[in-house]
């Protein structure tokens, strides 16, 4: 694999001052937002970068929608390889799958190209469930409009790409890319993780990369598909996937998601600015004329949290960029280098009262499931993610114990994992075994609200996702009131509730 580190260089270099990457960083701290990772580059050099600690730079984090941009990579290289073509029909590439299911497919459905599928542009009255047989319900959608001629956002589409190279390559997406695509540019395949749906095909929605893995992607698009003097990516291809192949004005987005869309690719507010986009604002930003990319990890609470960072990236970094470098100034950089090395998360607020230890003990769950496990949840809807578990890792938790110990709180779970949670409220990294395979970095805090009132939060590290437990103790009996973030203000939380007993 190509290991070598990309290059470095001063933002000064790149032309753009050290203090104005300053307030970028800044800016991006804002009100709508949990900052993880920043990267930025121009010309193939990296001029700007930090991780809001414990967040690091090896860490893999979510990346939602971003990974449709690895999943239409993937189309690209099977088109290149002569396994597939834009203008195949879906119902003859399904041809199998939809006589298996007997559905009686419409005419307007008979007319669905890889290219629609690819522009969002399906023509389906409303988005497919990805809830168990999604590739039938793909099929089974009824159609409104003409494929081709209206933009749509669908997802399910998406994850049928994956499907397709499945099918046409007898790889999974992962496996697929690990040599064309992922050694050619330095991405680890160790380490890039992606999720599977229960059928065994690589989840769309299931990608987790390093800030990294995502910058060297976004170069590679930047640069027409060339990666140190290979062209790994057919240079049409790229310029089509970078170009409004659907206009979207009526979209039901914030500004920038009405600026059209390309091969899985989102155009931008800024002409000639195109990005990859995941929920809650995982972005690597392209701007082929400058040869800029910018890649973000974060957790911004929607709808207007991720445009308002797109915002903050456009003032403070994209547009007063220069194209000619700047005189050096050693002491700004430095600045920059210490601002940098000093991004964290805020603290959780510690414990202030006396440690309870009546609530040390082991504990059986009587109701409801205990479930601490990251989550991602729409508003309104359950955890999408628990479909990706790995299922002989995903045992319910019937018995658990709680240690209360002068520096932490110790949860162990019958399963031997362990979490530790600080009560100083220091965000310290640590790992536990959990039902995502190499996802199980977090940070913890523990507090008590009242002698009888346990409160335990959870930083699940490989994304923006948290889990607060409640604990409240009456007796014998433990209620425990489960809530994971949504980072949606009209309903910002998915509530579980499960009753322990104390063994006795």
């Amino acid at each position: 694999m190509n290991n070598n580190a990309l290059p470095r260089c001063t933002p000064e270099e790149a032309g753009i001052a050290s203090r104005q990457v300053m307030d970028c960083i800044t800016a991006l701290g804002h009100d709508l937002t949990t900052m993880n990772g920043f990267m930025a580059a121009r010309h193939g050099k990296v001029f700007a970068e930090c991780w809001w600690a414990p967040y690091r730079a090896e860490l893999v984090h979510c990346n939602h929608s971003l990974g449709k941009s690895y999943t239409a990579t993937a189309i690209s290289l099977a088109i290149q390889e002569g396994k597939l073509s834009l203008d195949e029909k879906m119902v003859d590439i399904f041809a199998e799958e939809i006589a298996q299911r007997a559905i009686s497919i419409p005419d307007r459905m008979k007319r669905i190209t890889l290219q629609h599928v690819l522009t969002m542009t399906n023509g389906m009255t409303h988005h497919p469930s990805m809830i168990g047989d999604w590739i039938g319900n793909y099929f089974s959608t009824p159609m409104t409009c003409e494929p081709g001629t209206r933009f749509a956002y669908n997802s399910s589409g998406s994850c049928m790409l994956g499907a397709i190279i499945l099918k046409r390559t007898g790889q999974n997406m992962k496996e697929y890319l690990t040599n064309r695509l992922f050694r050619k540019i330095g991405i680890d395949p160790e380490s890039f993780v992606w999720l599977k749906f229960p059928n065994g095909i690589d989840a769309q929605p299931g990608t987790f990369a390093k800030t990294e893995d995502n910058l060297r992607l976004a170069m590679l698009y930047a640069n027409g598909g060339s990666w140190n003097g290979e062209q790994i990516l057919d240079p049409a291809y790229v310029l089509r996937a970078l170009s409004v192949q659907i206009e979207n004005p009526y979209a039901p987005e914030q500004k920038d998601g009405r600026c059209g869309y390309g091969y899985q690719i989102w155009a931008c507010s800024i002409p000639g600015v195109f990005r990859f986009d995941g929920g809650q604002g995982q972005y690597g930003i392209i701007w082929p004329e400058k040869g800029l990319v910018v890649a973000i990890h974060e957790g911004a609470i929607i709808p207007e949290g991720p445009q308002k960072t797109l915002d903050a990236l456009y003032e403070h970094l994209l547009l007063p960029m220069l194209d000619e470098p700047l005189e050096p100034a050693p002491q700004d950089v430095q600045a920059l280098l210490q601002l940098e090395a000093g991004m964290r998360l805020q603290q959780d607020e510690p414990n202030k009262s006396s440690l309870n230890r009546a609530f040390s003990g082991s504990y059986r769950v009587i109701s409801g499931a205990f479930d601490p496990w990251l989550a991602v949840s729409p508003p309104g809807g359950g955890d999408l993610f628990a479909a990706f578990r790995d299922s002989e890792r995903d045992i319910p938790i019937s018995t658990f114990s709680l240690s209360i110990e002068d520096d932490a709180l110790t949860v162990t779970l019958d399963s031997c994992a362990t979490l530790i949670a600080s009560w100083d409220g220091a965000l310290t990294e640590r790992t536990i075994d959990s039902p995502y395979p190499n996802l199980g970095a977090y940070a913890a805090s523990a507090r008590f609200a009242d002698d009888n009132t346990l409160i335990l939060r959870i930083h699940w590290l490989n994304g923006w996702f948290e889990t607060m437990l409640l604990l409240e103790r009456t007796g014998d009996e433990l209620k425990i009131t489960t809530k994971k973030l949504r980072l949606n203000p009209d309903d910002n939380y998915l509530i579980n509730c499960t009753t322990a007993r104390l063994d006795r």
